[in-house]
């Protein structure tokens, strides 16, 4: 049984959304240096990526069982999330990129969830908080 820990969860929504907008106020002077067409836009998109790993990585360290799932599960959040600010803000976002932003959530998240999930020397937290 999939165990989904809602905490978890909330908690690496809210660490993602602190990483992405982070990210994305530091490396916008950055992407002006190397003279990107829209830096604005390309400091969103590094952060988008770096949040939903950080979203995912939060929740999967959080997660007793199932640390891919609850990865993903905060990804996808986070991605929900920065779809209605996009929409709420006027983003013509078509259907394609917004599929396109839910897979890569699901996968970013879920890679990060399960390095997260990983103890060192081959040991894994098992249920119930023992071990």
């Amino acid at each position: 049984m999939v165990t989904l820990r809602p905490l978890g969860v909330l908690a690496g929504v809210a660490a993602g959304s602190l990483a992405a907008t982070l990210v994305a106020l530091i490396s916008w002077p950055f992407m002006e240096l190397v003279g990107a067409d829209d830096p604005p836009l390309a400091g969103l998109t590094v952060g988008v990526v770096v949040g939903l790993g950080a979203a995912g990585y939060v929740a999967g360290r959080m997660a007793f069982t199932a640390f891919r799932f609850n990865g993903s599960v905060a990804a996808l959040g986070l991605a929900g999330i920065v779809v209605v600010v996009a929409r709420l803000g006027g983003s013509p976002a078509d259907t394609v990129a917004v599929l396109w932003l839910a897979l890569m959530s699901v996968a970013v998240g879920g890679v990060a969830g399960s390095l997260a999930g990983r103890r060192p020397g081959g040991k894994q937290r098992r249920s119930g908080g023992v071990g």
